[in-house]
Formats: C-alpha cells, sequence, structure tokens
C-alpha cells in the first residue's frame, strides 16, 4: 500500500514480505558504520540497544521488542523486574533517537539506507534514500510523458521494496526508460548498486567473523557500580563467635584480612577501570551473597579463600579444585590444582602451600570472561592458586597482553567468551612474566 511521500527525499510503504540479503547487507552495513560514529561510541548502552533492535527486526522477531524483553535481554535485568520501576529501556531508547537525529544531521555522507526508531516503539524503520541521479532519471521521464512520450500506468515515484511486517521501508526507484539510446544509465546506476552491495556484505561480514570476545563491553555498559570480589582471610585465631555477639575486632582484624599481593591486584584493576571510566565497589567474598552478583557484573580476584570463584569455575573447561582448604579443619596445608575438565587424569596444573615460599618454583592462575549462567550477569575471574600467580594474571590483564593475545586467537574470532590458564615462573619469591599456557573461546 503507497504513502503519501514524507520528505522531498523518498516516500514511504508498507510491505509484509521479508527483507532480502541485500536489503538486509546494506541495513546491517549502515548500523556498523553508524556504531563507529563518535556520537555511538560515546554511549554503550546506545550501541547495544540499536544493534539488538535491528538485528532482531531483521531476524524476525521485531514482535517481541517489548520493554520487558530489551530489559532482560540487553540490560541483564532479571525476569520479573518491575519495568514501571525502572525505566532503562524507555530512557535508552529516547537517547538513541536523539542520536539518530544527530547523526544524520551531522554527517557529510550519502546515506543510501537510514536507520529511524519512531517515538512509541522499539521496532526500528529502514528507510531507502534515492541518490541524486535516479531524481534527475525520474525528473526527466515525467518530461518526455508530457510531451507525448508513452505515458506508465503506475507512480514512478515509489517502488515496492520487500521489508520485514513491521519495518516500513522507502525508495525511490527509477522506472524503465523509455527510448532505447538512453538505457546504459539505468544498468550502470544498478551494476553500481550491486557492486557497492557486495562490497558491503564482504566487509561487514569480515568483521564479524574477526571479531573477538570483548574483555570489557559489558563492565562499560553497566547501569550500576560494577562488583570487585576480593578473597579475604580469616586467621581462626579466636573460637566461633556467634554473629550478634561479635566485636570489631573479631569480625574486621581477624576475619576481613587481604594481603598485600591481592591488594596490589586490587590496585591495578581499579587503576584500568578507573581510566576506562567504569565506577566499582569492592565487597570480601564472605560478605557477598549471589543476590549480590545479580544486580552488576562481576569481577573475582583470587582463588583458595573466593569461594564464588571456587563455585563459579566448576562449569569451565579449566576448573579450581582445592585439598584442605582453608577453615577445613584438616591440620594440613591447601593444595590448589587447575584441572582440565576434558583430561582430568593428565592435565593439572598444582601450587602446594605446604611447601616453603622460598621454595616455590611457579604458580599458576585462571583468567577468564564469561556470561555467567549461574549469577546471569558477565564476570571477570582473575584468579591465581597462590598470590604469585594472582599477580601475574594482574599483569597480564592491566598490560593490554591479554587482548592482544585474544587477536591472535582464530578460534576465538566470532566468540564471546573465553577462558586461559596462566603460569609464572618464580624467582626469588617474586613473580615472572605471564605466559598463556592454554586458551579456550565459546
Amino acid at each position: 500500500m503507497h504513502r503519501t511521500p514524507s520528505t522531498a527525499e523518498g516516500s514511504s510503504l508498507e510491505c509484509a514480505p521479508p527483507l532480502g540479503p541485500e536489503i538486509q547487507t546494506a541495513i546491517r552495513a549502515e548500523m556498523e558504520s553508524m556504531l563507529k560514529a563518535p556520537i555511538f561510541t560515546q554511549s554503550g548502552r546506545c550501541k547495544r540497544f540499536l544493534t539488538y533492535v535491528v538485528l532482531q527486526t531483521l531476524s524476525g522477531n521485531a514482535s517481541e521488542l517489548k520493554e520487558r524483553t530489551i530489559g532482560i535481554s540487553v540490560f541483564q535485568r532479571a525476569n520479573d523486574y518491575e519495568t514501571g520501576d525502572d525505566s532503562i529501556v524507555r530512557v535508552t531508547a529516547n537517547e538513541v533517537r536523539k542520536r539518530l537525529g544527530q547523526f544524520y544531521a551531522e554527517s557529510q555522507d550519502a546515506h543510501t539506507i537510514q536507520i529511524e526508531l519512531p517515538r512509541g516503539s522499539y521496532v526500528p524503520e529502514f528507510r531507502i534514500q534515492p541518490s541524486k541521479k535516479v531524481q534527475k532519471a525520474e525528473k526527466g521521464a515525467h518530461s518526455e510523458s508530457g510531451n507525448g512520450a508513452l505515458e506508465s500506468s503506475e507512480d514512478p515515484s515509489t517502488t515496492q521494496i520487500a521489508s520485514a511486517s513491521p519495518v516500513i521501508a522507502t525508495a525511490d526507484i527509477a522506472p524503465p526508460l523509455f527510448t532505447d539510446h538512453r538505457r546504459w544509465p539505468y544498468w550502470a546506476i544498478l551494476g553500481a548498486f550491486v557492486i557497492v552491495g557486495v562490497a558491503i556484505f564482504v566487509i561487514w561480514r569480515n568483521s564479524t567473523f574477526l571479531s573477538v570476545p570483548d574483555l570489557w563491553g559489558s563492565f562499560q555498559n553497566a547501569n550500576a557500580p560494577i562488583l570487585i570480589c576480593v578473597d579475604t582471610h580469616d586467621l581462626h585465631l579466636r573460637s566461633a563467635t556467634p554473629t550478634e555477639n561479635e566485636t570489631f575486632v573479631s569480625r574486621v582484624l581477624y576475619k576481613q584480612i587481604i594481603s598485600l599481593d591481592d591488594a596490589a591486584v586490587l590496585s591495578g584493576m581499579a587503576s584500568v577501570l578507573g581510566k576506562k571510566g567504569i565506577p566499582f565497589r569492592v565487597v570480601g567474598a564472605e560478605q557477598t551473597s549471589l543476590a549480590d552478583f545479580r544486580r552488576q557484573p562481576v569481577i573475582l580476584i583470587g582463588a583458595i579463600d573466593n569461594k564464588w570463584t571456587l563455585r563459579l569455575t566448576q562449569g569451565l573447561r579449566y576448573r579450581v579444585e582445592v585439598a584442605n582448604p582453608p577453615g577445613s579443619g584438616s591440620g594440613k596445608e591447601p593444595i590448589a590444582s587447575i584441572v582440565d575438565s576434558e583430561n582430568p587424569t593428565n592435565t593439572t596444573w598444582t601450587t602446594d602451600l605446604s611447601i616453603p615460599f622460598a621454595a616455590w618454583k611457579s604458580d599458576y592462575a585462571i583468567v577468564a570472561r564469561m556470561d555467567d549462567p549461574t549469577t546471569g550477569v558477565p564476570v571477570l575471574i582473575e584468579a591465581g592458586l597462590g598470590n604469585t600467580g594472582s599477580l601475574a594474571a594482574s599483569e597480564l590483564i592491566t598490560s593490554g597482553a591479554l587482548e592482544a593475545r585474544l587477536e591472535k586467537e582464530r578460534p576465538c574470532y566470532g566468540k564471546r567468551n573465553f577462558e586461559a590458564v596462566v603460569g609464572t615462573e618464580i624467582i626469588d619469591t617474586k613473580s615472572g612474566p605471564p605466559h598463556v599456557m592454554r586458551f579456550v573461546c565459546w
């Protein structure tokens, strides 16, 4: 069904058939170009929203673009969250509309495809703009018609373009020219569009395929300060005291101890987050509940005394196991290991804490980024079996070496999560450079 032209550049129409692959490719390319513009790179939240609604619409899921669905899928809200109390989806949609308008107003480039987000809807519209050559060809055709040339029974200003049912596409496609000696400009324009479409598809496919897990993206897009959960040590020097009768000395000076090495790891992480403008707060592992984890992305530091690291790594390829854990009452020093779940009998990396520290030769750590199914939030794990392992993992992350390594891991292309086993040689009780020993992505 034709609509009255809404702008001087084009006219709009609603179509039920799905968008063809060429149009979808062009829309995806326009979105990728838009997301790289400064006005969108400044807001990770807007980037995530726009990417989600565009891709869902192109996939035929436009009818599912409701406020609650977007809140759960894009902003990690709980399934039963109150949309009336949490306006994150509505606020972000309004911000995206403003940025879309500003993007096209400030852009000096020609945009064959324009993406719009109508007010009162979370379903984007795709507007196909005519080129100046096409408009000129139309004017010539109308002029010939007025001078006695053969007239078309159809309105030449619009041609139906296939689109997803809830999507509005607009187009101005030149009608066939009526004399043989004038056909070549039409075919030249058509050929140029085909070449550009193929080039856009190749660029988009390569950029998608070559993408690797984003180490910090989920943390930059968080809606609340992220949680850094660090392992705390219980000195076990006093008998158990009921919680209601605990004194400050019992609770803080004996049960909330952080080693200097862990403090150094925490300081390095805080420096990275500060440079990236990511707010955070620090909590002890023993003072944190699963409910606390479900509210924002989490960073876990340490392994042996961090119960959450032990719990959340159990489902990973490389998991942490501890014999004689602190507080077990065994009277023996802990022995910590990283075990390959797919080859548990032959592949382990172990740190025996009963050995005098001066005799340690090596230490190990796990570094992982995952969308954790237990908590429902993104989690970054930086967990050494011993403190030297944690220091090596921290160096790998804060130096940028981890991100550089991810770029080289071809099995990680197109993946979102990763896990690495990190080893370090110990020289005079100090950790040496970190070495990535195993890498897995999914």
